[in-house]
């Protein structure tokens, strides 16, 4: 028994002493898709101020042609990969806005871009999407989602808005 549980401690203690590292994205599934809202936490670098906190999330188009509609969500379904498993990685996402981009009427900033700083687990799934919740967050043409790690692109998918 003490031969096993100083084995299992020596594997413990090299997984804490291990800096996280992520090596890829690989992508799961993307296109429109619907949730439940659960929330919403800041994000000043977003058109609206905030980012949404979504549950019981149901890909029902996997197409990265998107309907230019208010209640639209769209995006992808991802899973890290790196080490070790389970750990904590920090991650921003970059949505480029096709041009003239989007201007938010109660701020009257004008975004070609949306950032967010979020956290994933090595080895999960994780969703970033863009929902058209006001008329006036919508572009009609090319969208391109960015997952960057630092200065490392890991991931860029492009979806194509149109006019239904």
């Amino acid at each position: 028994m003490v031969t096993v549980l100083s084995a299992w401690l020596g594997v413990v203690g090299v997984a804490f002493g291990q800096a996280a590292r992520i090596d890829r994205l690989e992508l799961i599934e993307l296109g429109s898709y619907v949730a439940r809202e659960t929330g919403a936490t800041a994000a000043p670098g977003s058109p609206t101020g905030d980012v949404k906190q979504q549950s019981d999330i149901r890909f029902v188009d996997n197409s990265a042609r998107i309907p230019a509609r208010v209640g639209v969500n769209f995006g992808i379904r991802f899973r890290s990969f790196g080490g070790p498993e389970g750990a904590t990685v920090s991650l921003r996402s970059v949505w480029r806005i096709p041009d003239p981009g989007i201007r938010n009427p109660k701020t009257a900033n004008l975004y070609r871009q949306s950032l967010t700083d979020f956290t994933t687990r090595i080895g999960s799934a994780h969703l970033q999407g863009y929902g058209f919740d006001q008329a006036w967050e919508i572009a009609t043409g090319t969208w391109v989602l960015e997952i960057w790690s630092g200065d490392r692109k890991l991931l860029e998918q492009s979806f194509t808005v149109y006019k239904p």
